[in-house]
């Protein structure tokens, strides 16, 4: 039960925070990106994406982690996509996948892989706190500039 109003305060955060075009934001750096200065404000990041180890066809949307560095595990910053083959969207993998079968269609057209360094832009949003997250802060309604 908690879990469960865990995942809906989290998904209330997000969808407050996903309107508005999808624009480039002002550069931030991994130290001071979830500074609550920034919550609401349109930021970009280069970092690598962290793919999730499985998807769910029947959810719009998956949650990816933004690493400074690709085999970093410092600061992460959760990343929400939406599912699909358009522009800032990551195609529905096979059943049985390996992180190199995964798709992600940036917005300038660019496919990026899970070794790819790539540039995200989005309005930062802090997770509530009852929210069990293992990011500081996210960024949401996300414009995925391809592989850097």
């Amino acid at each position: 039960m908690i879990r469960t109003i865990s995942v809906l305060c989290a998904l209330l955060c997000f969808a407050g925070c996903s309107e508005g075009p999808k624009t480039v934001g002002a550069p931030a750096t991994f130290e001071n990106v979830c500074d609550k200065s920034n919550d609401g404000k349109r930021l970009s990041l280069e970092g690598y994406l962290d793919f999730p180890s499985s998807f769910k066809s029947s959810e719009p949307s998956i949650m990816m982690r933004l690493r400074p560095a690709f085999d970093s595990r410092a600061t992460v910053v959760g990343v929400s996509v939406q599912l699909g083959s358009g522009p800032n969207q990551v195609e529905l993998p096979p059943k049985q996948f390996t992180p190199a079968d995964i798709k992600l269609h940036a917005g300038d057209g660019k496919l990026a892989g899970f070794r790819d360094k790539v540039r995200v832009s989005g309005t930062m949003y802090l997770p509530s706190s009852i929210a069990q997250v293992e990011f500081k802060c996210g960024l949401a309604n996300t414009l995925i500039d391809g592989p850097k």
